[in-house]
């Protein structure tokens, strides 16, 4: 009887016979050359390396509206304005930089189906010379899956633990050990959200009432919560989700709707209010002068300024970009520039090195980088991705 070959047994023989005449053709095509000429046929590649991290690099996290399961952040050179680099980072991440650079901490969601199936969340270890994921540590309680804040992902300032918030119903912190690379905990906090580092071991967060509340934990993932007490009415005038928080000189500002900054003492009991002041003057109020976008504030401590995004507008229009970024000297309070922005932004970064470079991320995906001392401007980079948020430099 004879037997018909089966489709598999067919491509089989093709790819024998294939391999055995592009080899005979190959080895016909070199003779004659010299041997430098010959090259092998390989299918190893090469993965570039980064030098060490740049202060003047910064890296763009865009979640990729509407494709959000392919979020991705490019690292670029302020000084250069070159692509260096490029991470996948699943579906709407948070990142963070390690202290000593070496590593890029990366909260990710994935399923199984791409955009269905089972879900499992993970907070991914990138090396920051290679860009390549070297480990992973499963977060068992899940994360929040919003669009990207920065204080959802939160570093400690010794680089030991990385914290995560969710929300499934119930409030909570996720706790990694990223040098053990081993989840710990989550620690209920119900109803307050986002995560603001305060020690090794501690942090804050923002609650409904217009608190803090402060917590501290310990290896085993133990954990002490304090509640603080209102310092804004958030019906009227709440404050904006991107404080900032600055480990180097202990001080953090928040900034609320309407122009007012909230500046606290950080410490590991918790940050404590040590004070207010206005963004604006009577003339910038009759102007409609108001504080807006997402990633709005930054702040340079070496120098203590601090840098604000601000539009003209009415009312509630708090998401709306900043035509101008306004520099404050946060110790006399006096706006010291104004730098007017042809791309309006909705995001602003500073560098936290002695010759820092200022950073604004635009609606239409666009990075422009200005002298943060002269605020001469050195340039842009246009259609940076499909729609980025977020802007991160190391040390900050």
């Amino acid at each position: 009887m004879v037997r018909r070959a089966g489709p598999l047994a067919g491509m089989a023989l093709v790819a024998l016979v294939w391999g055995a005449a592009g080899a005979a053709a190959q080895e016909r095509g070199t003779e004659g050359l010299p041997s430098e000429a010959v090259l092998e046929v390989t299918e190893e590649h090469t993965t570039a390396v980064l030098p060490e991290m740049n202060p003047h690099w910064v890296y763009v996290l865009d979640p990729v509206f509407p494709h959000l399961i392919a979020a991705k952040v490019y690292v670029i050179d302020g000084d250069s304005l070159r692509y260096l680099g490029m991470l996948n980072t699943g579906y709407v991440p948070n990142m963070a930089i390690s202290p000593d650079h070496r590593m890029i901490y990366s909260a990710e969601t994935y399923y199984s189906r791409g955009t269905r199936g089972k879900r499992t969340d993970i907070v991914a270890y990138y090396d920051a010379r290679t860009l390549e994921p070297v480990a992973e540590t499963v977060l068992p309680e899940g994360r929040f899956l919003v669009v990207p804040k920065k204080p959802n992902l939160a570093l400690t300032p010794d680089g030991r633990y990385l914290l995560s918030y969710n929300m499934a119903p119930g409030t909570s912190v996720s706790v990694v050990d990223v040098v053990a690379r081993k989840y710990v905990t989550d620690i209920e906090v119900p109803g307050c959200s986002l995560i603001f580092p305060t020690g090794n071991m501690s942090f804050s967060m923002l609650c409904p009432d217009g608190s803090f509340v402060h917590v501290r934990f310990d290896a085993a993932g133990n954990a002490e919560i304090r509640p603080g007490t209102p310092f804004f009415d958030p019906e009227a005038d709440p404050v904006f989700e991107h404080g900032v928080v600055s480990h180097r000189d202990r001080r953090a500002f928040f900034v609320s709707y309407e122009g007012m900054v909230y500046e606290a003492e950080v410490s590991d009991a918790g940050l404590q209010i040590a004070g207010k002041w206005s963004l604006l003057d009577d003339n910038d109020r009759g102007e409609n002068w108001r504080p807006g976008g997402w990633q709005l504030l930054a702040y340079h401590a070496a120098s203590d300024r601090l840098f604000v995004l601000m539009h003209r507008g009415g009312k509630w229009t708090h998401k709306q970009a900043g035509e101008e970024v306004w520099v404050f000297d946060a110790n006399s309070h006096e706006r010291v520039a104004r730098v007017p922005l042809e791309h309006h932004a909705l995001s602003v970064s500073v560098s936290q090195d002695d010759a820092p470079l200022l950073f604004t991320l635009s609606e239409e995906a666009s990075l422009s980088v200005f002298d943060a001392t002269s605020f001469e401007p050195r340039g842009t980079v246009e259609g940076l991705g499909d729609s980025p948020f977020l802007l991160y430099v190391a040390d900050e």
